[in-house]
């Protein structure tokens, strides 16, 4: 069983709340276009956590990613924690999104899709299970291939693997342009996120103290002080499947590893705090049905409350914030419920035998 390190739930669990805070006015503007100048100022404060709640996720994969097993003990556990975890996450998103919007066609739609051979669409559209699954499944390989090459000797390892993976990291950014739908996740944008897991596993091999990580992440929020002041988009470095290319590369990552490093920090600082530690175990369970929740709620609130001042669109985002939070939470109570069933029936089968 995965060992538990409180701060790192607690890490986790300040990544989803910035997730949800980010995507709260997109989803608003996707159900209500005519708000979208009222939204402006709320996407643009969204733009100083772009570049670093998602890559902070892949950070905290690496600090837990042990390459010592065989590969086909690894490739089955990300099989059963990652795949079919999130295709039955997405079932769920779309289950949200029938009910709560009246269109059964959607669960239809997904039903016929699963058992068609375009099934493999279904869990790979999820951009982060995708990206996370092959970056851990590259990151395996290089490992290995870095421990042979430096026959042992910890410091070449480490220059050996991350040498490695920046150029391969490099590659994949200048190929990706012509790479297949779906597939830039693997050979492609793959690279660089297995650069986040390096990074994690360094943290692992070489701890540093909560100040250290806090000092880190001062290095982001001056980045972004200068990179406002000189009206740089930081848009073009939250994202790396969106207008990403070798020269905003450099820059993204170290806003990318600084901002993990400044979330880290402000976790440890917190360390033990029941609510955080709850959401952070549920990543997926947050992560994945959000979509389906938003949206919904967008749409039905926009029946109660109007659009038409900036009172109004603070009181749609916290009305939107709760809901979305209550709905994720009852869902992951739920599977905190049954998962402790499964262990009971399970425990009694052993004890049977």
């Amino acid at each position: 069983m995965r060992e538990r390190i409180t701060y790192l739930d607690v890490a986790r669990g300040l990544a989803i709340l910035l997730v949800i805070f980010y995507h709260v006015p997109l989803y608003i503007r996707i159900c209500h276009p005519d708000a979208a100048d009222l939204l402006v100022p709320h996407i643009h404060a969204g733009t100083y956590i772009l570049p670093f709640f998602m890559p902070v996720f892949f950070v905290i994969s690496g600090y837990f990613t042990k390459t010592s097993m065989n590969y086909w003990q690894f490739l089955w556990g990300d099989v059963k924690h990652l795949l079919v975890v999130g295709l039955l996450l997405t079932f769920i998103n779309v289950l949200i999104q029938s009910i709560g919007l009246w269109n059964s066609g959607a669960v239809g739609w997904f039903l016929h899709s699963l058992l068609s051979i375009h099934f493999l669409d279904i869990i790979f559209s999820n951009w982060f299970v995708a990206a996370i699954f092959f970056a851990r499944q590259i990151y395996y390989g290089i490992d290995r291939l870095a421990q042979y090459l430096s026959r042992g000797r910890n410091g070449l390892y480490w220059c050996v693997e991350l040498i490695m993976l920046t150029f391969m990291a490099i590659a994949g950014i200048l190929i990706e342009p012509y790479a297949p739908h779906n597939s830039q996740w693997f050979y492609c944008q793959g690279f660089v996120f297995a650069l986040f897991i390096a990074f994690g596993k360094l943290l692992r091999s070489y701890p540093v103290s909560k100040w250290w990580m806090l000092g880190g992440g001062g290095i982001y929020i001056l980045l972004m002080m200068v990179a406002h002041m000189l009206g740089w988009s930081t848009l073009e470095y939250g994202m790396i499947n969106t207008s990403f290319t070798v020269a905003h590369w450099p820059f993204y990552m170290v806003l990318a590893i600084s901002g993990s490093a400044l979330l880290i920090g402000c976790a440890q600082l917190i360390d033990h705090f029941k609510p955080l530690e709850f959401i952070g175990r549920h990543s997926l369970t947050f992560y994945i049905p959000q979509g389906g929740v938003l949206l919904v709620t967008a749409t039905l609130l926009g029946k109660i409350l109007s659009l038409e001042s900036a009172l109004s669109v603070w009181l749609f985002i916290v009305a939107m914030w709760c809901i979305c939070l209550c709905a994720l939470s009852l869902l992951s109570v739920c599977q905190d419920g049954w998962n402790k069933c499964a262990e009971i029936f399970n425990s009694k089968v052993f004890v049977h035998r």
